[in-house]
């Protein structure tokens, strides 16, 4: 599991990288996310979270979710997230964005003991790296379209894994930086560790 110090490097990562967005809005690829990339599968799932008015901060009813979400789902995606704010009425506050992000921590932490046996005896920054990932892509994605990265992970080769952990556009330049970059640190102390 990660510590206190990584789960809240991890929080300002994501927060960099997905951003943190209180209303409903369209990601890159067409889907509703809210929060810190957490994707809304349906107008049934968007109203299991405490969204409220914006205005008002007074609890948003199942129909009015339900309204932000039709108005949302029309419009073209691949626009900044702040775009969408002018077609909802509804935002989700602080405390429900850390209370969803703390839970996809935790379900992404059990998924990639999945993908990784060994993942606990990792180092920090490799941990980090692969929760990076799999934030991004899914933990489908992971395991199944990235047999070269996920062969030199297992093989705890972290500066080929590096060197194979660039994802495609959408994704920044800097955030493949930043993984890469972590990668490449745990191979460097590895390598110092392993000089007598």
């Amino acid at each position: 599991m990660l510590t206190a110090n990584e789960k809240k490097l991890l929080r300002k990562k994501l927060d960099t990288y997905e951003g943190t967005i209180p209303h409903m809005y369209l990601d890159s690829k067409g889907y509703i996310t809210v929060g810190i990339g957490h994707l809304i599968t349906s107008v049934a799932n968007a109203q299991l979270i405490s969204f409220v008015d914006a205005k008002t901060n007074k609890k948003a009813t199942a129909a009015e979710i339900k309204t932000d979400y039709d108005n949302v789902i029309k419009q073209t995606n691949n626009r900044v997230a702040s775009y969408y704010k002018k077609y909802t009425a509804l935002k989700i506050t602080q405390s429900e964005i850390d209370k969803l992000t703390n839970k996809h921590i935790d379900t992404f932490y059990k998924e990639l003991k999945r993908i990784y046996t060994s993942f606990d005896t990792y180092p920090s920054e490799v941990r980090l790296a692969l929760f990076d990932l799999i934030f991004n892509l899914g933990m489908t994605d992971l395991r199944n379209n990235w047999p070269t990265f996920n062969k030199h992970i297992k093989a705890l080769d972290w500066q080929k894994a590096a060197n194979n952990s660039s994802r495609k556009p959408p994704v920044s330049a800097a955030r493949n930086k930043y993984v890469k970059g972590l990668l490449e640190k745990a191979a460097q102390t590895t390598k110092i560790k392993a000089t007598p």
